[in-house]
């Protein structure tokens, strides 16, 4: 896991980054690969493990049925798990085929095909844990309220679970190597940080930006109170900057010793913002990050992912972009 803790730079050379990415062989699942080979084919430290899920055997033919003799039951169901089992395996060898010829060493590109006992969000979550991997890489295609609410898709689940895990949201076309850490003042968004300069540790090419944004409390204030509190308002605004100002300064150093140079990254603080989440999705569509990183929940401290939280809206409000979220 590269959620070690954030002053452990010493050892990120000693490690290998290791990615699980859950490909059905549908398009989306393919712009995930596209998106790996693009970021990290060309680097002697990331491996990739392909894991495919094969859909279990229809539930009414694993019951007797007085219709079908029990011979030919437990054959046909032999026959369909066969099936689904080789169609797994086909999937996850074309996805192999396809990193391979996009740069990556077959020798750095692993293969799984799995039968399906739970559901697929947690089959994944499961080998994802076991096999200690840094993140998990999906499609978030069809991830919308209503796909969520009425089909379950695997990457709302993904994101929901209490997992420790990073997951990969991979979406559209942009990629690039310019890298969006939305952030608040925390102590678990040395998390996000430390994810994101673990994977990228030595990666020149990679530009950085930590972005924080400071909401203003005068969108609640009763007309009758502007004119009083306003200058309070400021106070605490330019308060609140310093604080990020350090924070930030410390996480600077933090990923200095992922041997990332200076000129790689940048601090960008927003004041005064009347919608967190809408600045963080047009910041990163303004400045053609191809990725964006956060965390599951800030310093307010509620359960992960609670509907209306600013990383909840940033996730179903930006599109065509990779999102790391980060626990």
């Amino acid at each position: 896991m590269s959620v070690r803790g954030p002053y452990t730079w010493n050892m990120v050379e000693k490690l290998s980054r290791h990615i699980l990415v859950a490909s059905d062989g549908s398009p989306n699942a393919k712009r995930v690969l596209a998106y790996i080979s693009e970021l990290f084919a060309r680097r002697s430290d990331f491996e990739v493990t392909i894991v495919s899920i094969a859909p279990p055997v229809p539930s009414h033919l694993r019951q007797v049925n007085p219709a079908l003799h029990e011979v030919k039951r437990w054959k046909l169901v032999e026959e369909i798990e066969a099936k689904h089992f080789q169609l797994a395996q086909d999937i996850v060898i074309r996805a192999k085929e396809f990193l391979v010829s996009h740069g990556f060493p077959p020798s750095r590109v692993h293969t799984k095909a799995l039968v399906q006992r739970a559901d697929v969000a947690r089959d994944i979550l499961f080998e994802a844990r076991m096999g200690k991997y840094d993140a998990v890489a999906v499609g978030r295609r069809g991830l919308s309220r209503m796909a969520a609410s009425f089909m379950g898709s695997v990457s709302y689940k993904l994101i929901q679970s209490q997992s420790e895990v990073p997951v990969w949201l991979i979406d559209g076309q942009v990629v690039n190597s310019r890298y969006l850490l939305a952030v608040d003042l925390c102590e678990d968004c040395l998390k996000v940080i430390d994810h994101v300069g673990f994977i990228l540790a030595g990666d020149s090419e990679a530009e950085i930006v930590l972005y924080h944004v400071i909401p203003s409390f005068r969108p609640f204030m009763a007309k009758e109170e502007e004119f009083f509190l306003g200058e309070i308002e400021e106070l605490v605004l330019k308060k609140e900057e310093e604080r990020a100002r350090a924070f930030f300064q410390e996480a600077s150093k933090i990923l200095a010793e992922g041997n990332f140079s200076e000129n790689q990254i940048r601090v960008k603080i927003k004041t005064g913002s009347t919608n967190v989440a809408a600045d963080i999705i047009n910041e990163a569509q303004r400045g053609n990050y191809g990725t964006v990183a956060l965390g599951r929940r800030g310093q307010g401290g509620f359960k992960e992912m609670i509907l209306g939280s600013t990383s909840t809206k940033v996730i179903f409000g930006l599109m065509d972009r990779a999102i790391w979220v980060v626990a």
